[in-house]
């Protein structure tokens, strides 16, 4: 099991705390299909689809702020969709995505909400790999808590 942190937007501009919520609640998590350089994918688009696994723990963040810590329980896949039936509205916006399991998630006065800012800011999906790291210490700690209440 591995652990990772995740921005759930579609570019440098964050949405609201309650719009990456939603995404967490339809039991997804992804992200878009983009090139680092012209021909060159992206290393995070290639992390999601290789390095991250089934079992592994995200915590879903807006920016810093925690939202969600959740389990992958799916492969990744591609959907696209019929760009002339896709409701505009919908929030969930990335092509590339996985199916989660909600270990926790952000409730008024609850653990979450009395959590501290994310230790550092992160791209759109980063491992957390060495135990020694704030970010592992503050995702281990979530987690722990997760899973003790339950």
């Amino acid at each position: 099991m591995n652990y990772w942190h995740m921005n759930l937007h579609p570019t440098d501009e964050q949405g609201t705390d309650d719009n990456v919520k939603s995404i967490v609640l339809s039991r997804t998590i992804g992200m878009g299909i983009w090139d680092r350089k012209p021909g060159e994918i992206d290393p995070q688009v290639t992390d999601f689809k290789n390095r991250v696994n089934v079992g592994d723990i995200v915590a879903i963040l807006n920016g810093q702020t925690p939202i969600a810590l959740v389990e992958v329980i799916g492969d990744w896949y591609e959907f696209y969709g019929d760009k002339n039936s896709i409701d505009t509205k919908s929030i969930i916006w990335f092509e590339l995505r996985r199916a989660v399991k909600i270990l926790c998630i952000k409730e008024e006065n609850g653990y979450i909400s009395s959590l501290p800012q994310f230790p550092m800011r992160t791209k759109t999906l980063t491992i957390s790999s060495t135990e020694t790291t704030d970010t592992y210490k503050y995702i281990d700690d979530w987690f722990n808590h997760c899973n003790n209440k339950a």
